[in-house]
């Protein structure tokens, strides 16, 4: 007899309302997804941003160069970081999407 009353129907109401939670997962899903995009971007054109900069005594070119330049990138540390974290986030909200449908309710009828 309990067996039968956990199995009964969910309401149109309830079914509507958890259609509703899913799509706002989905569309939280999308944004996260679209941040986290943007900040491993942003990430590694920070890391890969480089200025010129005084060359070291010793410093050796090959021969036929004409650029006799030196390069760093002041910020290669904090923009990979940057993009790590930005990769971190991304796999956590797909996680969370996934965990968040999976618990939405919604339970396809058996015929």
């Amino acid at each position: 007899m309990i067996e039968d009353a956990a199995e009964s129907p969910p309401s149109p109401e309830g079914v509507r309302l958890a259609e509703r939670r899913e799509d706002l997962v989905w569309w939280a899903t999308w944004a996260g997804l679209i941040l986290c995009f943007i900040g491993l971007i942003d990430g590694l054109m920070m890391a890969l941003k480089k200025t010129v900069a005084d060359c070291p005594d010793g410093t050796s070119f090959p021969e036929g160069a004409t650029n006799f330049d030196c390069y760093v990138h002041p910020q290669a540390g904090v923009g990979i970081a940057i993009g790590v974290f930005s990769v971190v986030l991304g796999i956590l909200v797909v996680f969370s999407s996934i965990v968040a449908r999976a618990s939405s309710g919604v339970h396809p009828q058996s015929p």
